[in-house]
């Protein structure tokens, strides 16, 4: 007989993928911001993105892109 099993996702929390923004950020004080995904599930990116809007607002970190549809890089605040 077939066991009823149910497959759960893990979900990934604004706080934690935070604080795995600042880790690659110690390492790497300028990081392209494609090299943050490690998945491009729809969960993953908009946590990803709420994280960074929260890390922007808090001053954290600043945003920059060079030119309209150059590559866009986070730079840790010091």
């Amino acid at each position: 007989k077939p066991l009823n099993t149910k497959i759960t996702r893990k979900e990934l929390s604004v706080k934690e993928r935070v604080a795995k923004i600042r880790d690659i950020l110690k390492v790497k004080k300028r990081v392209n911001f494609i090299e943050l995904f490690e998945d491009f599930s729809k969960p993953y990116v908009v946590v990803t993105f709420l994280s960074i809007l929260e890390m922007t607002k808090s001053r954290e970190i600043t945003i920059k892109q060079e030119n309209n549809f150059a590559d866009i890089y986070l730079e840790r605040v010091d």
